[in-house]
């Protein structure tokens, strides 16, 4: 009985530790992608049923974000918090949770579509109404 245990969990030991786990390096390299860069909202895509709607925002004053080192946030409404990456059911999403300037707590949880060097796209879908929101990092 005694060895079989022993050849169970040296069995168990071995699979689990050669197992190798992509999604640790995908979310370090996102944050990468992520941070230090001051994210300027171009467009937005809105579908519903009754159709699509594109705004754009290129050469106006408009919404921005930025995404800290350190996973803290603020944007150009004042809005402020902290960040996490991270990968539901396969997909990269960005999480943050924030405070209004009237001291209102808020969640975003954005799914990833695109992340570049200087282009990155997030859709989230609410009420069956699906939105991608075009982002890029030059002004």
């Amino acid at each position: 009985m005694k060895k079989l245990l022993i050849i169970i969990f040296s069995t168990v030991f071995v699979f689990t530790s050669c197992s190798k786990d992509g999604t640790g390096p995908e979310i370090n390299l996102s944050y990468q992608m992520l941070s230090e860069k001051i994210w300027y909202l171009d467009y937005t895509l809105t579908s519903a049923s009754n159709g699509a709607v594109t705004k754009s925002y290129i050469g106006q004053s408009t919404y921005f974000v930025k995404f800290l080192n350190d996973k803290t946030t603020l944007d150009s409404d004042g809005i402020t918090g902290t960040y996490t990456v991270e990968k539901i059911n396969g997909v990269l999403q960005i999480h943050v949770q924030a405070k209004t300037t009237g001291s209102n707590s808020i969640e975003y949880i954005y799914n990833i579509e695109t992340l570049g060097t200087n282009v990155m796209i997030l859709y989230f879908q609410k009420a069956g109404v699906a939105t991608k929101l075009y982002y890029n990092t030059s002004h």
